[in-house]
């Protein structure tokens, strides 16, 4: 690979008006710094993408702290509506007959879940409260007690925030294609255990990995990815420490994980604004 292009590529460390403000500046000085050595030019590179994402941190951290959590928040919203279709029609497809897999609730969740998608997060938000309302109800008759609803409590929380505090995005019906998603985990998980596909299993299984691994990379320049996956992690581990008597330690550190992030978030974002308000 070219010095060009290496270069070219460690510039997309910096956010796009930074990149067009100074980019061919930026460019040019390496070039000059670094000429005729291969060790300075890794060097340069190596403090380009240093400053690069330093510079991409300042600018998201900008927004503030509240603003970034209620983002996450609200991707969260996102992903729980997909964990939840996602369980709910794998259920159906394998035959399972119960009040909470009625067609309409689904549909309903279905509608939010799109909507979302293409950008009207307070649209959603509400289809998905309502979704909620829907079918408390049967869960409290399956397992009476406020302890057995907390995994509702943090969906419930994204859902209000998309309604209250919905992300400034325009509407964009090409969003829809992430409605793969839930549609490839259906096809994965919808079989019986004996007739999964071993490669759709691996191939769900890679993307997870993949994902994570983005989401704590990203943690450090811009958390709002990291908020929903450790939400979504929380939601799953309260499921299963509110469901079963026989908590494992696992669990129990899928439900820090939300409280662990949105920390962490409100630590970097305030280090990151404190020089500005000098």
């Amino acid at each position: 690979m070219s010095r060009g292009r290496i270069a070219g590529l460690a510039l997309l460390s910096y956010p796009a008006a930074a990149r067009d403000a100074r980019g061919e500046e930026m460019l040019a000085t390496l070039h000059d710094v670094s000429a005729g050595s291969r060790r300075g030019f890794a060097r340069e590179i190596a403090d380009l993408m240093r400053l690069g994402l330093r510079t991409r941190a300042t600018a998201t951290a900008s927004v503030g702290a509240r603003r970034l959590i209620a983002d996450g928040l609200c991707l969260a919203g996102i992903w729980l509506m997909t964990l939840d279709l996602t369980t709910l029609m794998a259920q159906r497809a394998r035959g399972m007959h119960d009040p909470l897999l009625a067609p309409a609730p689904l549909v309903l969740l279905m509608v939010a879940l799109a909507v979302a998608l293409i950008g009207r997060d307070r649209v959603a938000g509400a289809a998905a409260l309502a979704w909620t309302a829907l079918r408390v109800p049967t869960l409290w008759d399956y397992h009476p007690g406020i302890v057995n609803l907390a995994p509702e409590v943090l969906p419930i929380v994204c859902f209000c925030v998309m309604v209250l505090a919905p992300r400034r995005r325009s509407t964009d019906l090409r969003r829809l294609a992430w409605l793969i998603v839930p549609a490839t985990l259906v096809l994965t998980l919808g079989p019986p255990h004996g007739e999964q596909s071993p490669l759709l299993l691996a191939y769900v299984a890679l993307g997870a990995i993949l994902a994570t691994a983005f989401a704590l990379a990203m943690l450090p320049t811009d958390p709002r990815l990291a908020i929903a996956g450790a939400v979504a992690l929380s939601t799953v581990g309260l499921s299963i420490v509110a469901h079963h008597h026989d908590v494992s330690a696992p669990a129990c550190l899928f439900a820090a994980a939300a409280p662990l992030v949105l920390a962490a978030t409100v630590a970097r974002t305030r280090h990151l604004r404190r020089p500005a308000r000098r």
